[in-house]
């Protein structure tokens, strides 16, 4: 590309031929054994782009995807990029109806299938069809479709405001919404992951999130790309194949929701795995229980715990290295270009330790929702204000924990429960592995708080025993009124607690029953733990200890250190979510 043919081109389309201009020969995308230098993704996106216009996209047009992650999914973002469409992920592993319903909503002019979705192409009237990864009945292959297209540069003029990825929400409060980001939301979401993350040229990174989510590109994916960095799109995600992955490629960033990362832990290569060139990984899309955040801890690398959602482009909090463990919980503050604040319901902003609902602001956040002019107005507010729809804190330092959905929160025994300030106690008890709170009805019309507990792996507990601990941590109205344990939590593809189908989770066990999640070993089925497990159960507690100890510490420095000094800039902030 020239100077003369980059007028105009100020879209993420243009990333990868800009860094092809400064690296052409470094490695961008690795899937299989295929590598694609820069210069080589930065033809292949060109042709591609050739060739979806040949099919009729246009600037303004929609280009959908429809499958798991797979490297033809960041090829076709940034050729739809260069055209002035938007790529319009779709969640492939909803029913057949859901996709119909969000394909309609769009009305793509292309729709892009991997065979994995289905062996016939989706229903999507006055779509042309590209087959991904093997053939699908009237559908253009997608490997012919680069190779017999120009790869000469795509004149078209892309500006910040133009939309760039039309993903949709996950549907949990009602219909899926399609979410209008901008090139230049992503394009500053990098910005101030960058400014707080510290992403740099050489890092390697693996897609382990999908990529349907705005969070599977939004937080490792880009900015590694826009760095010159290298991403590893793996064919499958069963833990022993990340581990080795992780050594083979030598892998410094990671990026996934608290299911990916606790399973990584129950590999059987987690204890000897060469995980020495990760810095960090950063997690989110559900609360990250103590438990896990040890077990990183124990292997020499720090989870950095942030919360996003997808009308945030996704990233508005993070937590610093420094603070992992002792802000525990917390989601962190707000990056360079973030501001926040939470309010109570009269609009008041909260003070330290009070709740209230988070409200986000900066050039990261979506223009709206997509056909949906009166849903928009209810969350953006004339100055430019997001309403998150979630609870949050600030402590005295400004760090901000979230603690649900503000919808999720009741009224028990006279006051206000919030569902997540009860599961965190549970998930801080070492013998917990999940925990979900939702209301129960009670005599008299009032209602009280019932817990949904997975017991962790070669671990033992009592209801009585998960009661007590709560009394020892919470406030009267916030203990469960009963716990029941089930074996798994309804959650959806992203992690995120699915409250309303909680009373369904239960077993049918009594309460006070001791359950054991699936699989576990006999032995431990009966009371005896095996060898390795008790170590584990040694190590966290052990690491817990010291977060307890750094805690303790962290309060006599508020209480008695000298020239403490709070502070009182704005906060920041799914529930610890990065959707």
């Amino acid at each position: 590309m020239t100077a003369s043919t980059a007028v105009g081109i100020a879209g993420v389309g243009s990333w990868i031929e800009r860094r092809a201009r400064v690296a052409p020969d470094r490695v961008a995308l690795i899937a299989g054994d295929r590598r694609l230098t820069y210069s080589e993704l930065a033809g292949r996106v060109r042709r591609l782009a050739s060739g979806l216009r040949t099919l009729g996209v246009a600037k303004g047009d929609r280009v959908a995807w429809l499958g798991p992650n797979h490297p033809a999914f960041l090829e076709s973002l940034f050729a739809a990029g260069l055209l002035g469409a938007a790529l319009a992920p779709v969640n492939h592993r909803l029913d057949e109806a859901e996709v119909d319903w969000i394909l309609q909503d769009i009305r793509p002019k292309v729709v892009l299938q991997h065979c994995a979705a289905g062996a016939t192409a989706v229903r999507s009237p006055g779509s042309r069809h590209v087959a991904v990864g093997g053939p699908l009945d009237g559908a253009v292959d997608f490997e012919a479709l680069v190779a017999g297209s120009s790869g000469h540069p795509v004149e078209e003029t892309v500006g910040p405001q133009d939309l760039c990825l039309l993903p949709h929400t996950s549907g949990t409060t009602g219909r899926p919404k399609g979410v209008m980001l901008t090139h230049g939301n992503l394009t500053w979401n990098v910005v101030n992951l960058l400014s707080c993350a510290g992403f740099r040229g050489d890092d390697v990174t693996i897609a382990l999130a999908p990529f349907f989510r705005v969070g599977g590109t939004g937080v490792n994916v880009l900015p590694v790309l826009f760095m010159g960095g290298t991403v590893v799109v793996p064919g499958d995600v069963h833990p022993d194949d990340i581990l080795r992955l992780t050594e083979r490629h030598h892998v410094t960033v990671g990026f996934g929701n608290p299911d990916i990362l606790e399973s990584l832990t129950r590999s059987k290569l987690w204890p000897a795995a060469d995980l020495s060139s990760v810095r960090f990984v950063i997690t989110g899309g559900a609360p990250v229980p103590e438990p896990l955040i040890c077990a990183y801890l124990e292997r020499g690398l720090t989870l950095r715990q942030g919360y996003g959602l997808s009308e945030a482009a996704p990233v508005a909090l993070l937590l610093q290295p420094e603070h992992a463990l002792s802000k525990v919980g917390s989601a962190g503050t707000p990056p360079l270009l973030v501001d926040t604040k939470i309010v109570g319901p009269a609009g008041a902003e909260a003070r330290p330790g009070q709740a209230g609902e988070l409200l986000v602001r900066g050039p990261n956040v979506m223009t709206g929702y997509w056909n949906r002019p009166e849903e928009t107005a209810a969350v953006l507010t004339p100055d430019g204000w997001l309403r998150t729809g979630d609870a949050a804190r600030p402590d005295e330092d400004g760090y901000i924990t979230i603690i649900g959905r503000v919808a999720d929160s009741f009224i028990a025994h006279g006051q206000v429960v919030h569902p997540g300030d009860t599961e965190r106690t549970l998930l801080s008890h070492p013998a917990v592995a999940d925990a979900g709170v939702a209301p129960v009805s009670a005599p008299g019309s009032e209602q009280v708080a019932a817990a949904f507990v997975v017991v962790a792996p070669g671990a033992e507990t009592t209801e009585q025993e998960l009661l007590a601990w709560c009394r020892q941590h919470l406030a009267a109205h916030q203990v469960p009124d009963h716990i029941t344990f089930v074996d798994r939590l309804p959650r959806n593809t992203v992690g995120k607690l699915i409250r309303a189908q909680l009373p369904n989770a239960a077993t049918g066990r009594a309460p006070g029953e001791t359950s054991l999640v699936a699989g576990v070993p006999p032995a431990a089925r009966h009371g005896r733990i095996e060898p390795s497990a008790a170590r584990t159960l040694r190590l966290i507690a052990s690491a817990m200890r010291r977060i307890q100890a750094i805690r303790r510490e962290s309060d006599d420095r508020r209480i008695n250190g000298p020239g403490h000094h709070a502070v009182t800039g704005a906060g920041r902030g799914a529930p610890g979510g990065m959707t």
